[in-house]
């Protein structure tokens, strides 16, 4: 009998018991173009408090495609390197051109490596979970009787060390000072629609949140999209404890939040705020977050589509894209700032002081918060 697949899709990871449908790992049990697998990472320096490093790492494999970005804002500057390849033959590598992810332990730690490229960004960092990471509740959502979300995701945060260098800037990054947050996604979300498909729907939520925080002891992680205030249509959110931890799970009952944004600013900027997060067993996490300079704006990576480079889109066996933007320029920053950012934030709770990054997206019709600009 003749095979069902075509040659050339045995991999590496084959060799291993990990299979979990009856395909070979080249293949995913989901024929929907929108099926992806990704690695997002944030990384700033909590001392100055003036750099945001973005970047990110996925593949599609019903596109037969691998890309990845970089975005780095250093003060009032961003600069921006975006990156695509087939996927197949080496759908098994994690690297895209000059850039790769390599699992150093699963779980616990990973290297980022960016080799010289036009942007002129360079690094080859360590990231380490400081925490076990956080496993979020499954995301499955309906739109025209199709799946439009159908996807989990971990989320962990920890530090980062190594090197990073920008044109003449030279960083040498210190567990102590640079931290980060990670996450691993895979399942069914949208992509940009294509020539033919019916125009997308407005979304139903009208207030997005996604925000991991580090502190010394623990780590808290809440994303949420909601309708109306006090109405999510989404919540995941938990506590993140050190490894080896034997405490119970702490189940969230609730969260509750008041963001203050900042006046006169050319886009929507968080100024300060209080989150409240509910356990189960009665227990409150009362947080005060407060903005720092620090910002990446996502559009930099593909978010939104940048150019006409949109994630999830086939590039071409190779593609590479660059630019620098000028994040102090009030003309051009709402183009930006449309597909939301990694915004730093100082933390405390309690007697605890941490860090971490926010992002926020406010659509019209929500009454709490003004909506984006631009």
């Amino acid at each position: 009998m003749m095979s069902t697949f075509p040659g050339g899709l045995l991999t590496p990871p084959d060799e291993y018991f990990t299979h979990q449908v009856p395909f070979p790992h080249a293949v995913v049990g989901s024929s929907d173009p929108s099926w992806r697998e990704r690695y997002w990472f944030s990384v700033q320096d909590t001392a100055n408090r003036d750099v945001v490093l973005t970047c990110g790492l996925g593949q599609y494999p019903n596109q037969n495609t691998q890309e990845a970005f970089v975005s780095l804002a250093i003060g009032a500057v961003q600069h921006n390197l975006r990156l695509a390849r087939a996927l197949l033959p080496e759908s098994h590598l994690t690297r895209v051109g000059p850039f790769r992810v390599e699992v150093v332990e699963p779980l616990r730690a990973l290297r980022l490596v960016l080799e010289p490229n036009p942007a002129g960004v360079e690094f080859d960092l360590l990231w380490t979970g400081t925490m076990e990471p956080l496993l979020e509740d499954r995301h499955f959502q309906l739109s025209r009787a199709r799946v439009v979300h159908d996807l989990i995701r971990y989320v962990q945060v920890g530090r980062a060390a190594g090197w990073l260098r920008a044109g003449d800037r030279q960083f040498t990054l210190d567990e102590t000072t640079w931290w980060g947050e990670r996450d691993h996604s895979w399942g069914v979300r949208p992509i940009p629609a294509v020539a033919g498909e019916p125009p997308p729907m407005s979304p139903e939520w009208r207030l997005l949140v996604f925000c991991p925080l580090q502190f010394e002891t623990f780590g808290l992680h809440l994303y949420l999209y909601e309708a109306q205030p006090g109405r999510p249509l989404h919540l995941s959110a938990g506590i993140m404890r050190p490894p080896g931890h034997s405490e119970p799970a702490d189940l969230i009952d609730s969260v509750t939040h008041d963001l203050r944004w900042r006046d006169g600013a050319p886009v929507l900027t968080l100024d300060d705020g209080d989150l409240s997060v509910r356990l189960v067993d009665g227990r409150v996490f009362d947080i005060h977050l407060r903005a720092e300079a620090g910002r990446a704006y996502l559009r930099g990576g593909g978010y939104g589509g940048v150019d006409g480079w949109y994630q999830g889109h086939w590039k071409g066996d190779q593609s590479i894209e660059h630019e620098t933007w000028a994040l102090d320029d009030p003309d051009v920053l709402p183009t930006y700032a449309k597909a939301s950012s990694d915004h730093l934030v100082q933390a405390r709770c309690g007697d605890e002081i941490g860090y971490g990054v926010i992002e926020y997206v406010v659509l019209r019709g929500y009454p709490t918060y003004p909506p984006a600009k631009g």
